[in-house]
């Protein structure tokens, strides 16, 4: 899992991914209402959560223990300035990949976050077995589908293909590029039961997974 150093992150993704916001709002008004019962909600895990995340968690659900685990100790101190008045979260300051502990979650949040992991499957695999039996996982990815759209549209305008190869080739020394088809792949061999895509707006896809 990579370690953002930027303090600006948030103000960076919006310029970035131009539906982050969209997939938030889509998130907290709709999908969590729709498919948890808020009471059964006791141990929320939020893999490099935000602080807008976290608020959005901790207003839906009031009584619930939200942990945090995030590898960079610049971006998890902005959460917890931004969130100190919030009572029952707890923050690890580690990879994901490294991160244990003796409890299951009925609720994972791990917004794109995937295309930034060395092993997706084995941070899947991670995932699954943290979470309890009948557990709820929300993942979002950017997706692949947008570079292959700008790509297509710069070579039949003229681009020379020898540019354009080196252009979208260094996106994957920044993250993963990832289909939605190969997380989808990826989730059902990890063995969750149930892969819901709720939304695909522009270069983001989200599902809402049951263990």
């Amino acid at each position: 899992m990579k370690e953002f150093m930027n303090d600006s992150y948030l103000e960076d993704i919006r310029k970035k991914i131009p539906a982050y916001d969209l997939m938030i709002e889509i998130l907290f008004n709709s999908v969590l209402k729709v498919e948890t019962k808020i009471l059964q909600i006791k141990n929320i895990l939020s893999i490099g959560g935000q602080s807008l995340e976290i608020k959005n968690l901790s207003d839906i659900y009031k009584d619930s223990k939200i942990t945090v685990v995030e590898p960079s100790e610049i971006m998890i101190n902005i959460v917890k300035n931004e969130c100190d008045n919030l009572k029952n979260l707890e923050y690890i300051c580690d990879k994901f990949e490294n991160y244990t502990n003796n409890k299951n979650f009925q609720l994972c949040l791990c917004l794109l976050v995937l295309q930034f992991v060395d092993n997706p499957k084995k941070f899947l695999e991670k995932i699954y077995k943290n979470l309890d039996k009948d557990g709820i996982f929300i993942i979002s990815i950017f997706s692949n589908r947008q570079l292959n759209y700008w790509k297509e549209f710069a070579l039949a305008r003229g681009a020379r293909k020898e540019q354009v190869e080196k252009t979208f080739g260094s996106q994957s020394e920044v993250m993963n590029v990832l289909s939605a088809d190969y997380v989808e792949k990826l989730l059902k061999e990890t063995g969750f039961s149930k892969i819901e895509k709720v939304c695909e707006v522009l270069s983001v896809s989200m599902w809402a997974v049951r263990k």
